[in-house]
């Protein structure tokens, strides 16, 4: 299990594209060092089927073509089932060994793969053909993490509220303010996102921008197709 990243810290080798976010998953600041890799937290952070994560969890030595290197991976991950894997985050023509500029990735990749290999990990490297098909999704998250200010519960009596005029029906945000007025928008806005985040709601924020026509559902609901 990996608990705290090796490098926290942005060095001017990384450039601008910096990221110190929260984390409500793990309830701690963590760190990104490109653009890509923050989109990347993004659906690790809203993927209810991964249990914990670590960026930047270990560094490791190898060998490529008979010289000793080391590398960082990315991203550790285990999963609600128990599995593990380590995932590595490169733009496509990182590994393309056409692009003179690729070498490093290229080696960087090599060496990670065996690591994981000898030590018995899954190994995944994603781009941004992966992480970017869905641009609405990315966008929604965007705005809806960082209203998970902490990961207490939704207010139970808002809860309650939400779940009942929801019931067997999808309901859009819309819906919701008119249904239940005497709920301030910003305070009933972060109920549904907190919902919506740990699973207890259902929504169409993979198809649709989020705001007043996103829809949400009870999983399960005869309605939610």
């Amino acid at each position: 299990m990996y608990d705290q990243p090796v490098i926290t810290k942005r060095s001017t080798r990384y450039g601008s594209n910096y990221w110190h976010v929260f984390s409500p998953k793990l309830e701690r600041m963590v760190h990104f060092f490109s653009d890509l890799e923050y989109e990347h937290w993004l659906l690790v952070e809203a993927d209810q089927t991964v249990k914990r994560f670590c960026e930047q969890p270990v560094r490791i030595d190898g060998v490529y073509n008979g010289a000793k290197v080391s590398s960082i991976l990315d991203m550790w991950i285990e999963r609600v089932d128990g599995s593990q894997s380590f995932v590595e985050v490169k733009y496509t023509q990182e590994l393309d060994p056409r692009n003179p500029r690729s070498e490093r990735s290229i080696r960087q990749t090599t060496i990670q793969r065996k690591w994981c290999e000898h030590n018995n990990f899954n190994y995944e490297i994603k781009t941004e053909k992966d992480i970017r098909s869905n641009q609405i999704l990315l966008d929604n998250l965007r705005e809806l993490i960082p209203n998970i200010k902490n990961q207490s519960i939704p207010n139970e009596i808002d809860r309650h509220q939400v779940f009942k005029i929801v019931g067997n029906h999808r309901k859009s945000i819309r819906q919701l303010r008119s249904e239940l007025p005497h709920l301030l928008p910003s305070r009933l806005n972060e109920t549904i996102y907190k919902m919506i985040y740990f699973g207890v709601l259902c929504s169409n924020i993979d198809k649709t921008l989020l705001g007043l026509d996103t829809e949400v559902w009870i999983h399960g609901t005869k309605e939610n197709t």
